[in-house]
Parts: C-alpha cells; sequence; structure tokens
C-alpha cells in the first residue's frame, strides 16, 4: 500500500511542478533533451525514496533531488570522451556475414515490391528513397506537380506497406 501512495504523490508532484522542475534543468544543461531526461530520473528517484510523507516542503525536495541530479550530470559529462575513429571502425567492421545477406534479401523484397508498382509511383519512389530528393526536386525533376509527388508518394509507401508486410 505504501508504494501505491508513494507513487500517487510523485505522480502529483510531476502534474504540479514539472514545468517548472524542466526549467530549472534546461539552465542547468545544455539540450532540451537532457533536461527532460533528468526530469524523468528525479521522478525515478523520488519513486524509490522511502519515507515521502516525512517531506515538509515537497516542492524545495523536488528541486533539490533535481539540483543533485544535474550536478552528477555535469560531472559525467566532463569525465566522457568522444569515441576515437578506430573506435568507430571498428563499429563498422562489426558487420557480420547474417547481417550482409539479411540486407541483400530485404533489397531484393524491396526490389521485387517497386517492380510491380506503376512507372510513375516507382520513379518517385526511387528519387525519395534513393537520391534523398525533396518533393520539389522530384516534380522538377520529372515535370509533375508537388501535389502528384505527395500523392504518387502516399500510395507507393501504402504499396510497399503491403507488399512487404506480407512477407
Amino acid at each position: 500500500m505504501a508504494d501505491e501512495i508513494r507513487h500517487a504523490r510523485v505522480a502529483a508532484w510531476a502534474r504540479r511542478w514539472n514545468g517548472g522542475l524542466e526549467r530549472f534543468l534546461k539552465r542547468r544543461v545544455p539540450a532540451p533533451v537532457d533536461a527532460q531526461d533528468l526530469a524523468q530520473e528525479v521522478y525515478l528517484r523520488l519513486l524509490r525514496a522511502q519515507q515521502l510523507e516525512l517531506v515538509a516542503e515537497p516542492q524545495a525536495y523536488l528541486y533539490k533531488v533535481a539540483s543533485h541530479v544535474a550536478a552528477e550530470w555535469r560531472i559525467r559529462a566532463c569525465q566522457s570522451r568522444p569515441h576515437s575513429s578506430a573506435e568507430l571502425d571498428s563499429l563498422v567492421e562489426a558487420t557480420t556475414p547474417e547481417t550482409l545477406v539479411g540486407e541483400q534479401l530485404d533489397r531484393a523484397r524491396l526490389d521485387n515490391a517497386l517492380r510491380g508498382m506503376a512507372t510513375p509511383v516507382r520513379a518517385v519512389l526511387y528519387l525519395k528513397l534513393a537520391n534523398a530528393m525533396s518533393h520539389d526536386e522530384i516534380a522538377g525533376q520529372l515535370g509533375i506537380t508537388t501535389r502528384m509527388v505527395r500523392r504518387l508518394l502516399t500510395s507507393g509507401y501504402a504499396e510497399l506497406r503491403r507488399e512487404l508486410g506480407a512477407e
């Protein structure tokens, strides 16, 4: 029963003070995403705390926990180091024969699905997926409107979902 009360108390605190807590954390960390993650960490710590009912000033306590979480984050951030190029290269080299075969099978399935489509749909999908062209670029390349590009992409993606989802 104590867990349910603690969960309800932390949920009420989150509803009441989350906006202010995130603003507080945003001033202490460089990225807004980090602030949201740290706010979640604050709530997790509060859920693990044992005697929250003894807290006389819940908002002050919440901000004190947040201050500690942000300080720990800054310490870890200072101690972390970027990956070396050798480490990143080793990740690329970690490709196994199984993953290569899986990629080839996926490409073959995609090619088969594309072959069954109408030429305009196939052309628009190819320019979008293979060449990463924008809607405007595709329209200019094919001599059609951007609205038509969107329609063809929508129908092409639907066909791909049907074809590839069935396999």
